[in-house]
């Protein structure tokens, strides 16, 4: 039983580079151990996590992740036991604390889930990989001989791990050179807004915009950054679509738009960084933006589209309505609709941002 298994070797490498393979990894080593089924969870340095799972468990490892994340203190109870290598529940839980504990008497025990192994694995990079196996409770506890098996893994699950954590780096690096030579400054960023990797043209934006590796990426403008900020929290929420943020301009820089795109995690990509990716278009500074312009760019309505580029062309809230042969009310009601769109507080901001030459202090809130 000892002896590894030169195909679940193989099989380990292979779900490196293409992680839709972990599940079946998990089944085969779940397979050696008398196990239903494994589990992998990868938790970066934010404490932002993405997991996969064998098929018989994942259902209920879909509720583990949705109604008791916060509540699950095995990872922290083996990690702070120091082990290099497999440990069965006992090992850092009394009986008492495991019937007490909310994962096991709320969902894994009435599931017929009774006993479990894992192991806790620091990368360089400051992630931690938990890989945890379940057995269903008429098999036993998790014998020496079992955990000793798993341990002969677990140097190449964590070399596995490096390597994929490694691979989604430079592919954010990829992603960044991509929009280099369509000439686009871009961003790839992680969770929270985390920098993965920026272009050379992104990097010649600042103050409008600025980041370092592994920092925040931040807009200059207070509203500006607060609606990034709220765009990568949706983002997050797995609740979001393309949006666009105006940042206006600097003296000797014209305004921008700011465009975030998330990123669609492939399944079981658990390794996966990248969020999002942030675009930016400097704005050319025209007597009037082309129709059209302004709703691709800020996902204006067509009626807010007429609305901003009346204004943009110098009429007032009364005299763009007659114009428009509309109520001065409904211009005031798409005209707000337009500036909150487009991040902006004020008329005269708009007019400026549309017309590529805001010179107003942007103080750093």
């Amino acid at each position: 039983m000892s002896e590894l298994d030169g195909s679940v070797l193989d099989a380990i490498f292979e779900a490196a580079v293409l992680p839709e393979l972990w599940p079946a990894v998990l089944d085969r080593l779940a397979s050696r151990v008398g196990a239903v089924g494994g589990v992998l969870f990868a938790v970066d340095n934010l404490k932002k996590g993405q997991w996969t799972a064998s098929k018989r468990l994942f259902d209920v490892m879909q509720r583990v992740a949705e109604s008791f994340a916060e509540r699950n203190t095995r990872p922290q109870r083996a990690l702070s036991k120091g082990y290099a290598g497999f440990m069965a529940d006992l090992d850092f839980l009394t009986p008492e604390e495991k019937e007490e504990d909310p994962l096991f008497a709320e969902l894994l025990k009435p599931n017929g889930l009774a006993w479990a192994c894992g192991s806790v694995i620091p990368v360089p990079n400051g992630d931690l990989l938990v890989f945890d196996f379940e057995r269903a409770t008429e098999a036993g506890s998790f014998d020496r001989p079992s955990l000793h098996l798993l341990d002969g893994y677990r140097p190449h699950l964590a070399r596995a791990g490096v390597m994929a954590s490694r691979l989604q780096v430079e592919r954010a690096q990829n992603a960044a050179a991509v929009m280099q030579a369509l000439g686009l400054p871009g961003a790839v960023l992680g969770n929270s807004g985390q920098v993965l990797a920026m272009n050379p043209l992104m990097e010649q934006l600042e103050p409008q915009i600025y980041a370092r590796a592994r920092d925040r990426l931040t807009l200059a403008h207070p509203r500006s950054n607060e609606i990034l900020n709220m765009a990568l929290a949706e983002i997050e929420a797995d609740n979001a679509a393309v949006r666009s943020i105006a940042v206006p301009a600097v003296e000797g820089k014209s305004s921008l738009v700011g465009h975030i795109i998330p990123i669609r995690r492939q399944a079981h990509d658990i390794f996966s960084r990248a969020t999002t990716l942030f675009v930016a278009t400097p704005l050319a500074a025209p007597s009037a933006p082309r129709p059209g312009l302004l709703c691709g760019l800020f996902d204006l309505t067509p009626a807010e589209d007429r609305v901003a580029r009346t204004i943009a062309e110098g009429h007032s809230v009364e005299s763009g309505a007659a114009a428009l042969s509309v109520s001065t009310e409904t211009v005031r009601s798409q005209l707000k609709s337009v500036m909150a769109k487009t991040g902006t507080s004020r008329q005269a901001e708009l007019v400026q941002l549309l017309a590529g030459t805001t010179t107003f202090s942007l103080p750093r809130g």
